[in-house]
């Protein structure tokens, strides 16, 4: 069965996935954190919680600074 995105490999530095992470997810305008969670959970099922946690973080810092659509 194939995979909706294909697996990236992972850099040695975690800000750098979780950066990476953060803008793949933002391609689909989540219209909540909830939502931008499922997609990470869905894009990335294979990588850590701590890693897709601090995509999200990046993502809800990004949308209380209004530059981003993840809203609450």
């Amino acid at each position: 069965m194939g995979e909706a995105l294909p697996l990236a490999r992972r850099s040695a530095d975690p800000a750098t996935d979780a950066r990476r992470m953060a803008d793949n997810v933002m391609r689909y305008s989540p219209a909540t954190d909830a939502e931008a969670l499922k997609l990470l959970r869905a894009s990335y099922p294979h990588y850590p919680l701590s890693l897709r946690v601090a995509a999200l973080d990046l993502l809800m810092r990004q949308g209380r600074r209004g530059h981003g659509s993840v809203r609450r």
